[in-house]
């Protein structure tokens, strides 16, 4: 598969052979998959607004509190996932990346990665360029901050339709 981004608005290019495996284009006339998303966010208010959103476009949403349950709910099936590595759970951070390297490699998963907002005094500054690893890993999607809930609902819009397989 590859990505083609450009802010949070992607198009995917499906291999012939990935067409027919899990995770790829539906067949022809099975009824469409709901858009199941996993939040895993340190800070409430996000995890929150996330879930809402989610919810509001007729998504299914497990929105864990602590690393262990995330780790726990990252076994389960889900086609979109948010990662906060600005705000890990519990503040670790080490476990929020590993978690976004695990599912990465999982077919029909669309990792979206929330970092730090250019010039943010709030938060701690990063090891290393937050963007730069998103996209080496092949993130769906980085959000450096995360903006409005428009903005959340076209993202949340856009990955169903992927995980549909529409055009």
């Amino acid at each position: 598969m590859i990505v083609f981004a450009t802010g949070i608005v992607s198009e995917v290019v499906w291999s012939e052979a990935t067409i027919h495996e899990p995770g790829g284009h539906p067949p022809a006339g099975s009824p469409p998959r709901v858009l199941t998303t996993l939040v895993l966010t340190g800070h409430e208010p996000l995890r929150e607004r996330l879930r809402a959103v989610v919810v509001g476009r007729g998504g299914m949403c497990r929105a864990p509190a602590s690393v262990a349950a995330a780790w726990r709910a990252a076994n389960a099936d889900h086609s979109l996932v948010f990662v906060d590595v600005a705000r890990p759970l519990d503040g670790r951070a080490d476990e929020a990346r590993a978690i976004a390297e695990t599912l990465t490699v999982r077919k029909g998963v669309l990792v979206a990665v929330c970092g730090r907002p250019a010039g943010s005094a709030d938060l701690p500054p990063g090891g290393d360029d937050e963007e730069c690893w998103a996209r080496q890993l092949g993130a769906f999607v980085y959000l450096p901050g995360v903006g409005s809930d428009a903005g959340i609902a076209l993202l949340v819009d856009e990955a169903r339709r992927i995980v549909r397989g529409g055009t």
